[in-house]
């Protein structure tokens, strides 16, 4: 978005030195946040001035010295500057985490040890740490790690876990830190950039899980005190969690919406469970703030996959066909798609590439060792046999996620549009009558044509999720 740092902190400049007119010894505090996070340029501010520094819409995931994350890297020089320029810096922990999260376990251990170092050398000076505290997702380690770093920034950090796994799981220690560690180095290692929970079923790999399953097994069968059980049963909750979250996206991209929508339930029934064992862990429900949650609940996610589901089943509608998870696909960096006619159905695509539909289109090949995704227009072709019994049916084509602008053309035949939203908005769906164009009893040619906006920190994913076609009752 826009930046508006200079006429924003020319103001709190202005008033702040009114501020010490009267309050020689008081300091004003403003935020470097949204549209105003980039450092002014050309002015001298105030040392009465603090700034809280929080960035938004960018990486959460990795350090600010980490070469795979541009995002982060940016933050370090934007973070750097500010100290420069003002000698009263402050983080504003606004956003830990994911800003939008199923409460998924996301620990931070490997990011802190990185990062403290770095705040404390280029003059970080506090932390208003706002952030919500949800222990399941952020995992206990990370919490007590970062007490210690807000404390000592050059504390050691393995000494620290020498210390705190051990207290904390007793002789289940050693599979106990492995399954955090073993999350913390996916979420370290991931070229995935983002600061929603969107990206996530694509960085819990089902080689993890089953990694993170036998650890669990192993610490489960190591505690020998009713605390280290206890701590063990609240992993075996989070960890169930998350394997509820996986299965229902594995729904989700399978088609099966049913299933989706059953796997978001189980994942509401089990915080109760693990609230039980501590409030800190998670909160049984998500009402009010309280619950870390305020944006696309895991209960909105249930809603919305079961009316998917009740579209296909008869209830409100039945399913003509799903779409191929697999499609044609092609970057269109020169706006030529529309103007060659790349929706037409006898267009020739055995040159272009193939790429999941259930899967941003950027971790296919286009995203740079830095993190920088292909910004720009992009095309998805599909062919799909749509059975003859739907003759005379009204039909229409329904796409769950889709980001961020979208125009679509079935059989040559333009059908519509959907306006863009911003990449992180859920839900991201398009749907779009096709009655007319659609040919029942034939091989159906639909094309997509994509654009992705120009914010390259939104990395615009394309199509993640599976579209299908159904007939309306």
């Amino acid at each position: 978005e826009a930046s508006t740092s200079e006429e924003w902190f020319v103001f709190v400049n202005n008033v702040t030195a009114e501020v010490r007119k009267e309050f020689p010894d008081e300091y004003v505090a403003t935020n470097g946040y949204a549209n105003r996070n980039l450092p002014p340029q050309g002015m001298k501010l105030d040392d009465h001035l603090v700034v809280m520094f929080a960035a938004i819409w960018s990486d959460t995931l990795h350090a600010y010295d980490d070469s795979k994350s541009w995002q982060m890297v940016r933050q370090g020089q934007l973070l750097k500057r500010w100290c420069e320029l003002c000698p009263n810096v402050w983080i504003y922990g606004y956003n830990y985490v994911n800003l939008v999260s199923g409460l998924t376990p996301v620990p931070r251990v490997r990011k802190l040890a990185r990062d403290f170092p770095l705040m404390k050398k280029w003059g970080v000076m506090g932390f208003l740490d706002e952030t919500r505290n949800v222990w399941a997702e952020c995992g206990t380690m990370t919490r007590y790690v970062r007490a210690q770093l807000e404390w000592d920034a050059d504390a050691d950090v393995s000494a620290i876990l020498d210390e705190f796994y051990p207290a904390w799981y007793g002789a289940a220690a050693q599979p106990a830190r492995a399954f955090w560690d073993a999350l913390d180095e996916a979420i370290e290692q991931t070229p995935m950039l983002g600061h929603e929970d969107r990206i996530m079923p694509y960085v819990y790999t089902p080689a993890l899980l089953e990694r993170l399953g036998t650890l669990l097994a192993e610490a489960e069968r190591l505690a020998d005190t009713p605390s280290a059980k206890l701590h063990v049963r609240a992993d075996r909750l989070i960890y169930d969690h998350l394997t509820a979250y996986v299965d229902m996206h594995a729904a989700e991209f399978r088609g099966d919406f049913a299933e989706a929508a059953r796997q978001a339930q189980r994942m509401l029934d089990l915080r109760p469970q693990l609230h039980e064992i501590n409030s800190f862990f998670i909160m049984p429900d998500e009402e009010g703030y309280k619950s870390g949650v305020w944006y696309w609940k895991v209960g909105q996610r249930r809603d919305f996959y079961q009316s998917l589901a009740d579209r296909t089943s008869g209830k409100t509608g039945d399913l003509v066909a799903v779409l191929p998870e697999r499609v044609r696909f092609r970057t269109d960096p020169h706006d030529e798609g529309r103007f060659a006619g790349w929706y037409t159905p006898d267009w020739v695509d055995e040159s272009w590439d193939t790429v999941l539909t259930t899967k941003p289109f950027y971790c296919q090949g286009y995203l740079d060792t830095k993190g920088h995704p292909y910004v720009g227009d992009l095309w998805y072709r599909a062919k799909v046999a749509v059975p003859q019994h739907f003759t005379g049916r009204k039909a229409a084509l329904y796409i769950p996620a889709l980001e961020t602008e979208a125009w679509c053309w079935v059989n040559g035949e333009y059908v519509g549009h959907r306006p863009y939203r911003e990449a992180y908005i859920r839900p991201a769906e398009m749907e779009l009558g096709v009655t007319g164009a659609l040919q029942p009893g034939k091989t159906n040619v639909i094309a997509i044509r994509i654009n992705t906006g120009l914010c390259e920190s939104q990395a615009a994913a394309g199509l993640t999720s599976r579209a299908f076609l159904y007939a309306p009752r």
